[in-house]
């Protein structure tokens, strides 16, 4: 047989969609939680539903400004300045961006507190601290700031009677038992045994596959949210949603269904996003507006130059 090639319309400087580092997957045994369909095949297609109502999806960004370093004596630690955002695109019979939220901070690791003085022009951060000396350590804790600051949306939105749909995994949603849906644009490593695994795409738009089970915590299921040019990869526009299993599993049979005959219409376009269609055009939206609100990163990382130099003139040091 041939060999068959594939043309991704993800763009490639943004790596590949099928292949990125895992961001928290539920280790364990993966089980089916749904019956497959008494005909034998593996997609799901939803009666048609219901209008979902008022839906926000959730997102966030982050930017590292600086590394930053601090000798006290013989102690060498490392830190960095950022800033991370967050915010939802509300959607109920208009579309606008709310809940935004900026947040600029210093984290210094080895468990350094090292307080930096507030510069004119409205510039301060807000300070924390972890014992990690990695050098890596605090950029991964402002990514886990940003994280926590969605999730916080998220519950707060889904209790308000949204239907929520958070960009990314659920790990830091607590509340497990409201509307809300995890949605997965890349896929790490197959979830499933190789016999369903290799049965994906046969995906259609507007399917999805049985619900299984991650671990005790969360369901998920995959979906495809547009149709593909010709020689697209047979995993085009798929995505993997995930539930929490305390709601239950009908539920989630029902907020699944819900969601996969909703993305399609929000599901980005190629020539005006280059993570079409996996990112879908309000969470695009929602992280355009949120980087315009983190501010030049130029300004910000002088800002930084210019409190630590701040900082070394109240001690006496040379700046």
């Amino acid at each position: 047989m041939a060999p068959e090639v594939f043309v991704e319309e993800w763009q490639a400087q943004y790596g590949s969609p099928m292949l990125i580092a895992g961001e928290d997957l539920p280790g364990g045994t993966v089980e089916l939680a749904e019956q497959l369909p008494a005909d034998g095949g593996f997609t799901i297609r939803p009666a048609t539903a219901t209008d979902p109502g008022s839906v926000a999806f959730v997102d966030g960004v982050r930017r590292g400004d600086a590394h930053l370093y601090v000798r006290d004596d013989d102690v060498f630690a490392h830190g960095v300045a950022g800033a991370h955002a967050r915010g939802a695109a509300l959607c109920d019979g208009e579309a606008r961006i709310d809940h935004v939220r900026v947040a600029r901070m210093i984290i210094w690791g080895g468990g350094q507190q090292v307080p930096v003085p507030q510069l004119v022009g409205g510039w301060q951060w807000q300070v924390a601290s972890i014992h990690d000396n990695d050098a890596d350590a605090p950029l991964r804790e402002l990514q886990n700031r940003m994280r926590q600051a969605e999730a916080e949306l998220a519950e707060r939105l889904a209790a308000e009677g949204w239907l929520v749909v958070a960009d990314g995994p659920l790990s830091f949603v607590r509340s497990r038992d409201l509307p809300v849906c995890g949605y997965v644009k890349t896929h790490h490593r197959p979830l499933l045994p190789p016999e369903l695994h290799r049965r994906v795409p046969e995906l259609g738009v507007g399917d999805r596959t049985p619900l299984f089970a991650m671990g005790r915590e969360r369901y998920s299921c995959y979906t495809r949210i547009a149709a593909g040019a010709d020689h697209a990869s047979p995993w085009h526009a798929v995505a993997r949603l995930e539930f929490p299993q305390s709601a239950g599993l009908e539920a989630a049979h029902v907020t699944a269904d819900k969601v996969t005959c909703m993305l399609p219409r929000y599901a980005g376009i190629p020539h005006t996003d280059p993570r079409a269609p996996q990112n879908l055009q309000p969470i695009a939206a929602l992280e355009r507006q949120l980087r315009h609100r983190l501010g030049h990163p130029g300004l910000s990382t002088r800002a930084v130059r210019g409190a630590a130099r701040n900082l070394a003139l109240s001690t006496g040091r040379n700046p």
